[in-house]
């Protein structure tokens, strides 16, 4: 600024009005060719002359010294004159000013003005002269900028200050100015030359908006009377006062500051100071220098001569040696005082005690340097003896004969910690320096330490040692009780050590010390608690024979029991502290020390010399832990347990695994034993020394050690496994009878061409020969337990009895030498006795004991269990009866665990001397002793058998005592069961199906019979105890036998927390499920609290898991059916209808199979499970049907009565209708209405019922529906014409409808109502199937008038609005009908019918449908291959070889004959016996409305049976004709016989006879009236048998008056129907073909004239009929009918048969099709040519009557309207233009006219 650039120069312009001149000017001057520098340029634009300012004066001059300077513009140059300011402006400099040129800034004005001192901050304005001047009063050129940031830099305020100036519009506002900087008070001083200049800045600040951003502040600064002198030296206060009043004036006071050799100076005017600061001054010819000072900045202003700082001088301070030596031997705490010094601008030197304390260079950098520097010293030195605070040097007298070890004490102390410790022996004194913390902190340590010492070392001149025996098991004991401490107490100085090897204690201390130790270990061994332990015999003398304390050691010290050991020649006894640890011990070494009892099973293998290496080396390697004592019946090894069990698994392993065994390798098939044995087996000669091999039946039997039978058999299954076995069943008929006859010729065939063995199986004859049927006597007693158990008594020889398992009576030696023992063996064959023998050579059994053998031979069970009974003694005898009673709970308990769900018991005892009331009574007390004491059990049959009446008599008497006299028995007939011959037994597990239903939303329920644990559903429900122990309950028990242990361990593994309802899942392990689902379920209380929630919780919760986890099956038991004590009924219908709320409310997407598994034998469960299940499903399928079977069931309805719209049965008195009506026009007394809660639906039949009953029915539905109501109310009828309307709550759950029906029925009889109508309730709106409907309505029917009777109901109607749904109640209520074969009516019924129909019209039954028509297919039983094979491949070519084979032998044939549909019950009957007679397979198909039979079977057979049935058509269609012709003749005459006076008619055959021979003129004819024979006189009569009776007859023309047309011709006598030719060119002729020729141009060969007076005269007949009942006579039109050559001749004959609708089409019903067009007929398929390209077409006389629209498969014109009788008389295609008429009655065409054309 003002003061850089001060070297000034004046530009002379010729021109101001030059655009940004000031620009060019700067720019010139600072260039070379100007020969100038850096400068400043100030110019006012317009103006003719600037001034530069340079910073340098060479720049200065050297543009002077330039001759010329000129500026190039873009027109022309600029020249300008350069010089110094005028020399008039030098002369007025006064000589100050001059001293200060450098600082002079020249502004050029008009009005020129002197610059001021820089160092002059106050300036006064010259105005004129300089005379003027000091008239002039002092104002303040100086503004202070305080409040200033970092960011107030001197460049940053000089251009801050310049804007300010610019933004000024004043014309001083480009004069200079000078800045200083006071950074300690954070502000600035402004001086500029005028007070105006000044007062205008401040004004202009806050007006600038980076004054403001910045926050900056401004204020006039004071004109000062005060200065600073500084520099002065070896002045005093009056040398100064005097010198500045000399020179500047009167002096107000004077600060002398010696120190910094300064002073400030106070004048009374502020003249004063201006002058003096004008010059320059000199005291004692010493420079001094005086600078202005502001008493409101607290500090001078200086300029440019800114006062250089010194640094004070250095100072010195002493400190404590010790603190001395810490410092300089700890860094980190000689820094820590450096950084604290550093802090005040202090360097710290510690080379010595006396520390020096110097200032630091970068205190003169500070902003406060001056002030700090003045009391830096005094703070320095504070500071130190501050940081010096920190530090403690404590100091500790020591005497010398205990330095050394005081020394080392306090330094070992001290060793971690961060002081130093200063050792001077010399002078007695142990110092500890370091922080005042850390050595406060262990002043104490150390003082007791050093204490310690002293005291220390003056016990030890007064201590002894003593020794104290005390055994190492005491010892030890008493140590564990605490007795370190103990002796720790008697005093911390106490030393003592125990010597194990002297069994002493060392005890080191003061006389009163030891003699306290003493007392202590005498107390303590006197305190010992003692108790005696009971161990093994074995044992025993193992621990005699070692060491006591080893002993107790090993046994308890090593595993921390606080006891011991004290073993003597009788005992052993425990010795500790308290009972606690005393029980501890015993239980411990209870545990611990153990004998294991390893059974012998074969004694042979004791002197093997294997067996003697194995215990040596087991001996050896557990020395001292296990000893092992043999004897010919058991090995016993005895000691730690661990070593024990170890020893005797290996032990056991190797008797086990050489001990003799017999086992067998089961083989699906023989055919696989036979193939076996053709292949290279030499390999078995390795192993004939080991295992001997055999072969037989569906098994390889193994004999030999256990090892090598087992590694054999697993060569053997791996051979079985090898081979490739496939079972082939072919149901085609004639296959067995084929290879019978051909057996062994084309299986050899087979053999050589694919290598494999094939066997043709009798599956049926197999099974014959296994099992014999047995008589089993019926029971003389049964009950049944609440729990399932069958306790039964029963007179049987137990040899043939069909259990599992037997009890056998036996002796201790296992000799079954007579009575049942000796029957039994007899019957098992010499390999019971054999491994009897084996198990006796363990050792005998004992009373009580209980084994159990297999069977075999010609026994019905699969095991026998051996039960040793005591012998009787009669005083006491109560100790013989208990073991008797153990023996049978033995007994039982042994058939449960081997999988045993029956046994028999005899008189176990009897044979030991019991009395037999005795005997038998403690054998049932047994009994229900066991099965009470079970949580659940699989025993479900327990019987009481024997042979001998007493016996079984005192069985039944103590039965009936000890169980109750209420017998189940009910069968009179003997119980049948299977035996088996060989092998013993086969139980095939019954897994047959009970019956199986399917939901609406495809959840199939199955209930069945069989073994849960053989479920082969993804899940399996298994019922559980609380603690889930899986070996309790029957079927955890057998579910954990299939699955094995470890789903034992999955379930423990979970944690179950034994809460009842709560579920586990696991996995199958090795079921066949996938998962098992474990519950707790509750105990049945009678319903007075949450059991029957929480067995739904449990159901709920089982269902909801297989859904979530993707399962597709589940089966469950019984669940809470056994001991749990549910009621069977009960749990049948809680599952069932869990499981229907679960399917109807989830919609199950994965599980689609719940199945109920009910064990086989559980009669009651089953009867109970079945009843139920039908009770919710009545539709049910019942058991496993086989295909085709046909059923004829039985139900409670009588037979189905079907009509058009209608269909009608009865149950009692009741009649049951489902009807296609309007139900709002219903008559009968209730009308039931379906609705919703609050019976306001207005939708569907609840809209219709509402809306035409009326208002006043709906507001008295809403009356009742704010009232309470059981969910039904019945209301008046209002417009209805029944008397009440019965609103019951809709539903769309089937089950609810049953009950809803129910309810409304009951409410029925209760109101004495005698008819009630019914709409299909949820088939609307509800979308339920019909079907599901109509068999939940019809059931609830049911079980309501089954159990009333004798109600007042006779009519229960079903109103089906939709008409299709009404098949679906007619299926539901046959189903439930009785359906007798022979009410089916065969061809004359159905001639009958059909001549009834053309007589008297439509009747109440419906026409026969000839779909109806099924021929029962008689499948035999398949034909099984076994076939046998090296590979797949192999098999598979041999399964094709034998089907290829079946193809070549067999054939087909398909006959059709439309009489087929008119065979009766016999032929139907007769097809059947032919099928079972040749094997062959006959089915009934109707393909387009033709019936056809498909026999299939043996060619020779097809053919043989072929010709049969032809021949059977061939009666049938004789049959058929001969029925036609009786119909025909029925429709012409009625001939009749009198009787009593009345005349009867003949029956339709003898009408038929009659009738034909009058038209044939014959004189007589026999007949049969009412089965004797007459001879008939004709034409009038009369009719005489062979008694001579006489009959008078007579003959009634039903066609009398309806002559034939005049324009036939003439017919001979005797001619039923004549073709007549019509000549072409006739009017006859020509009208036939005109009406031809309408629509059909093809060419005619003639027509013909149909002369049949029979049909002739019915059509007219039929016709006065018709328009009688339409009251019209436009009843008759002229219509085409197409056939084929073929039935022409029956049609002229006999007419239209509608029997054969459906050949050809039947778009509108099933009827007799007629065309309004020719072209239409004569279509080829209608009128077929034949080898000559002719064809026949009829113009027909058809009466159409009244018509309505056709559909597919009508057999009936539909009524016309809904409460008529009257029908329509036909059909059409389009009632608008009809071009197609059907008709349902053959009388209503007559064939007028047969056109043949090509």
């Amino acid at each position: 600024m003002a003061d850089t650039y001060s070297y000034p120069l004046l530009v002379e312009l010729p021109d101001g009005n030059i655009p940004k001149l000031k620009n060019k000017l700067v720019k010139y001057f600072q260039s070379k060719k100007s020969n100038g520098g850096d400068c400043e340029v100030d110019y006012e634009p317009g103006s003719r002359t600037a001034v530069l300012r340079f910073r340098r004066e060479e720049d200065q001059r050297n543009v002077l010294a330039k001759a010329a300077h000129q500026i190039s513009l873009d027109k022309g140059v600029i020249k300008m004159t350069v010089h110094l300011p005028s020399e008039e402006k030098k002369t007025q400099e006064t000589p100050s000013e001059k001293g200060n040129k450098s600082d002079v800034a020249v502004t050029i004005k008009e009005s020129k003005a002197d610059e001021p001192n820089p160092a002059d901050p106050v300036q006064t304005e010259e105005k004129g002269k300089e005379a003027d001047a000091a008239d002039e009063e002092l104002c303040s050129t100086s503004a202070v900028l305080e409040n200033l940031s970092e960011r107030g830099s001197e460049e940053f305020l000089q251009m801050l200050v310049e804007n300010i100036l610019k933004a000024h519009a004043h014309s001083s506002a480009s004069q200079g100015f000078n800045l200083e900087i006071i950074p300690e008070i954070s502000s600035a001083v402004v001086t500029f030359q005028s007070g105006k200049v000044n007062a205008d800045f401040i004004a202009q600040c806050p007006q600038n908006k980076m004054f403001t951003k910045l926050n900056f502040s401004v204020r006039p600064l004071e004109v000062t009377k005060q200065v600073v002198v500084e520099n002065i030296q070896n002045t005093n206060v009056d040398m100064l006062q005097l010198y500045f009043e000399s020179e500047g004036g009167d002096v107000d006071d004077l600060n002398l500051n010696e120190a910094e050799q300064s002073a400030v100076i106070t004048f009374e005017d502020c003249q004063a100071v201006q002058k003096v600061l004008k010059k320059k001054h000199h005291i004692k010819n010493e420079d001094i220098k005086v600078y202005p000072f502001y008493k409101s900045l607290g500090v001078a202003l200086y300029g440019k001569d800114q006062p250089s700082l010194k640094l004070p001088a250095a100072t010195s301070e002493p400190i404590d040696s010790d603190i001395w030596r810490y410092l300089t031997n700890n860094q980190a705490a000689a820094q820590s005082v450096r950084s604290d010094m550093a802090k005040h601008f202090c360097d710290v030197n510690l080379d010595q005690s006396t520390v020096r304390l110097s200032p630091l260079s970068l205190l003169l950098k500070q902003k406060d340097a001056k002030a700090t520097m003045k009391d830096w010293t005094t703070t320095v030195k504070s500071a130190f003896a501050q940081a010096m605070s920190k530090f403690k040097s404590l100091k500790f007298p020591v005497e010398s004969e205990v330095w050394e070890k005081s020394e080392e004490k306090i330094r070992q102390s001290l060793l971690n910690e961060d002081v130093l410790v200063v050792s001077e022996k010399s002078s007695g004194v142990l110092s500890v320096v370091g922080l005042v913390n850390d050595v406060n902190r262990q002043e104490k340590t150390v003082s007791e330490a050093l204490n310690k010492i002293n005291q220390t070392v003056q016990r030890e001149k007064t201590v002894k040692t003593q020794e104290i025996k005390v055994p190492p098991s005491i010892f030890h004991i008493l140590s564990q009780d605490g007795l370190q401490d103990k002796l720790l107490r008697v005093s911390p100085e106490l030393k003592t050590h125990y010597d194990k090897e002297a069994a002493v204690l060392k005890v080191t201390g003061l006389f009163n010390e030891i003699f306290e130790v003493s007392k202590i270990i005498n107390d303590g061994i006197l305190g010992f608690k003692r108790g005696n332990l009971e161990v093994d015999t074995y044992v025993f003398d193992m621990m005699k024979d070692e060491q006591q304390e080893e002993l107790t050691s090993a046994l308890l010290t090593s595993v921390g029991i606080n006891a011991a050991l004290e073993i003597s020649a009788q005992r052993v006894q425990l010795v500790a502290l308290s009972d606690k640890d005393l029980l501890h011990g015993q239980d411990h070494l209870r545990r611990f020390l153990i004998s294991q009892y390893i059974d012998v099973e074969d004694v042979d293998v004791l002197k093997k010399p294997e067996w003697q290496v194995l215990v040596g080396q087991l001996e050896n390697d557990n020395n001292k832990k296990c000893r092992i004592t043999q004897s010919p019946q058991k090995v016993v090894v005895s000691g730690h347990k661990d070593s024990v069990e170890q020893v005797s698994s290996e032990l056991s392993s190797f008797l086990t695994q050489n001990a003799h065994v017999e086992t067998t390798v089961d083989v699906k098939a023989n055919v696989i034993i036979d193939y076996i044995k053709s292949l290279d087996m030499s390999w078995l000669k390795d192993w004939e020394d080991k295992v001997a091999v055999s072969f037989r039946k569906e098994a390889i039997f193994l004999s030999g050690s256990r090892a090598s039978v087992e590694q054999i058999k697993i060569l053997l299954e791996d051979v079985v496994a090898s081979v490739s076995f496939d079972i082939l069943r072919l149901s085609k008929p004639g296959v067995k009878k084929l290879f019978k006859d051909k057996d062994s010729m084309l299986l050899s065939t087979i053999r050589r061409d694919t290598g494999c063995l094939v066997q043709l199986v009798d599956e049926d004859g197999d099974k014959g020969d296994d099992w014999a049927s047995v008589q089993v006597q019926k029971p003389v007693y049964q009950i049944k337990t609440q729990d399932g158990v069958e306790i039964a008594v029963c007179k049987a020889d137990m040899c043939s009895y069909p259990v599992d398992a037997v009890v056998n009576a036996s002796t201790p030696a296992l000799k079954h030498s007579a009575g049942l023992a000796a029957a039994l063996v007899k019957a098992a064959g010499p390999q019971l006795q054999a491994e009897c023998d084996r198990i006796v050579s363990k050792g005998q059994l004992k009373p009580g004991d209980c084994v159990i053998t297999g069977a075999g031979g010609q026994l019905c069970c699969q095991k026998i269990i051996h039960a040793v009974g005591p012998k009787y003694i009669k005083t006491p005898s109560h100790k013989a009866e208990a073991q008797l009673r153990r023996t049978i709970k033995n007994s039982l308990e042994l058939a449960e665990t081997h999988g045993c769900t029956s046994v028999a018991l005899p008189a176990v005892g009897r044979g030991q001397g019991f009395p037999l009331d005795l005997c038998v009574a403690t054998v049932v007390k047994a009994v229900k002793d066991y099965y009470l004491e079970k949580y659940d059990t699989i025993l479900k049959m327990i019987h009481l058998v024997d042979n001998d009446d007493s016996v079984v008599q005192a069985m039944e008497g103590a039965v009936k005592q000890e169980f109750g006299s209420h017998s189940v028995v009910n069968s009179p007939q003997p119980l049948t069961t299977k035996v088996s011959k060989s092998p013993p037994v086969k139980r095939a597990v019954d897994d047959s199906c009970l019956c199986r239903v399917q939901t609406k939303e495809g959840l199939d329920i199955i209930l069945t019979k069989g073994n849960i644990e053989a479920s082969t559903m993804e899940v399996i429900v298994n019922t559980v105890s609380e603690d889930f122990d899986l070996t309790k309950g029957a079927v955890s028990r057998v579910i954990l036998a299939a699955a094995g242990p470890r789903l034992q361990q999955m379930v423990a593994a979970q944690d179950p927390r034994g809460a009842v309802g709560e579920v586990v899942v696991t996995d199958g392990c090795n079921l066949k499920s996938q998962n098992v689902y474990h519950t707790v379920a509750p105990r049945w209380d009678k319903g007075k609290s949450t059991a029957k929630k929480t067995l739904c919780d449990i159901l709920n919760r089982c269902l909801d898991l297989a859904e979530s986890n993707h399962m597709s099956s589940i089966s469950f038991p019984a669940i809470g059916t056994g001991n749990l004590g549910f009621p069977k009924d009960l749990v049948a219908s809680l599952m069932l209808e869990k499981i229907l709320a679960f399917s109807s409310q989830n919609h199950p997407k994965n599980l689609k199979k719940v199945v109920i598994v009910l064990y086989p034998t559980d009669a009651e469960t089953i009867k109970e499970f079945s009843d139920e299940f039908m009770k919710k499903f009545p539709s049910a399928a019942h058991g496993s049907l086989a295909p085709n079977k046909v059923q004829s069931p039985a139900g409670p309805f009588s037979n189905v009565a079907s009509s058009s719209g209608m269909h009608e049965t009865k149950l009692g008195n009741v009649t049951i209708q489902a009807v296609t009506a309007d139900i709002t026009q219903e008559t009968t007394d209730v009308i039931v209405n379906s609705s919703n809660a609050d019976f306001s639906l207005k939708s569907g039949v609840s809209k219709a019922i509402l809306e035409a009953a009326g208002q006043a029915v709906e507001q008295e539905c809403r009356n009742l529906a704010a009232q309470p109501n059981p969910g039904m109310i019945m209301t008046q009828p209002g417009n209805l014409k029944c008397k009440k309307i019965l609103h019951l709550i809709g539903t769309t759950d089937t089950i609810k409808i049953n009950k809803s029906v129910k309810e409304a029925l009951e409410m029925c009889l209760k109101t004495s109502h005698t008819s009630v109508s019914f709409p299909a309730i949820g088939t609307g709106q509800g979308n339920v199937q019909a079907r599901q409907v109509a068999d939940s309505m019809l059931d609830a029917v049911i079980e309501v008038l089954s159990q009333n009777t004798s109600s007042t109901l006779t009519t229960v109607r079903i109103v089906v609005f939709q008409p299709h749904m009404l098949k679906d109640f007619s299926d539901s209520m046959h189903q439930r009908g009785h359906i007798d074969a022979k009410d089916k009516g065969g061809a004359f019924m159905q001639f009958w019918g059909k001549l009834k129909t053309i007589l008297v019209g439509k009747t109440t039954e419906s026409p026969d449908k000839k779909e109806d028509f099924v021929i029962v297919t008689v499948q035999g039983d398949p034909t099984c291959f076994h076939i046998c094979g090296g590979r797949q491949a192999e098999v598979d070519s041999a399964k094709k070889r034998i089907t290829d084979l079946i193809s070549m032998g067999q054939t087909s044939v398909l006959v059709t004959d439309s009489s087929i549909s008119n065979m009766g019950q016999a032929d139907i009957q007769q097809l059947i016996d032919i099928q079972k007679k040749l094997g062959v397979v006959i089915r009934s198909e109707i393909m387009n409305g033709q019936h056809s039979l498909i026999i299939e079977g043996l060619q020779k057979d097809v053919f043989e049976v072929k010709c049969a049935v032809y021949d059977m058509l061939k009666k049938v269609r004789e049959v058929e004709e001969m029925k036609r012709n009786m119909a025909l003749a029925g429709r012409v005459a009625d001939w009749q016989y009198e009787q009593s006076g009345q005349f009867i008619s003949f029956d339709a055959m003898a009408n038929f006879q009659l009738e034909q021979a009058c038209e044939e003129s014959k004189p007589r004819i026999t007949i049969k009236v009412q089965g004797q024979v007459y001879t008939v006189v004709l034409p009038n009569g009369p009719a005489t048998d062979s008694q001579g009776n006489v009959l008078k007859i007579r003959r009634n023309d039903k066609l009398k008056g309806q002559e034939v047309p005049v324009s036939w011709d003439p017919m001979p006598t005797g001619t039923t129907c004549l073709p007549f030719l019509i000549q072409p060119g006739t009017p006859e002729h020509t009208d036939v073909l005109n009406l031809f020729q309408v629509s059909c141009k093809r060419p005619i060969t003639k027509i013909e004239r149909i002369q049949n007076p029979t049909l002739w005269k019915a059509y007219q007949a039929k016709k006065q009929d018709l328009e009688l009942r339409n009251k019209h006579q436009n009843n008759e039109k002229r219509l085409f009918h197409g056939t084929c050559e073929s039935t022409a001749s029956k049609v002229n004959e006999l007419g239209f048969n509608r029997s054969y609708a459906g050949m050809n089409a039947a778009a509108y019903g099933n009827g007799t099709y007629f065309a309004v067009n020719a072209s239409y007929s004569a279509s080829d398929t209608y009128s077929k040519p034949n080898s000559n390209g002719e064809k026949i077409m009829y113009l027909c006389r058809v009466l159409t009557g009244d018509f309505c629209k056709g559909k597919s498969g009508m057999i009936d014109a539909p009524t016309k309207g809904t409460s008529s009788v009257e029908t329509y008389n036909s059909v059409v295609d389009n009632e608008a233009n009809p071009i197609i008429f059907v008709i349902f009655h053959d009388n209503q065409a007559y064939p007028e006219y047969m056109i043949t054309f090509q």
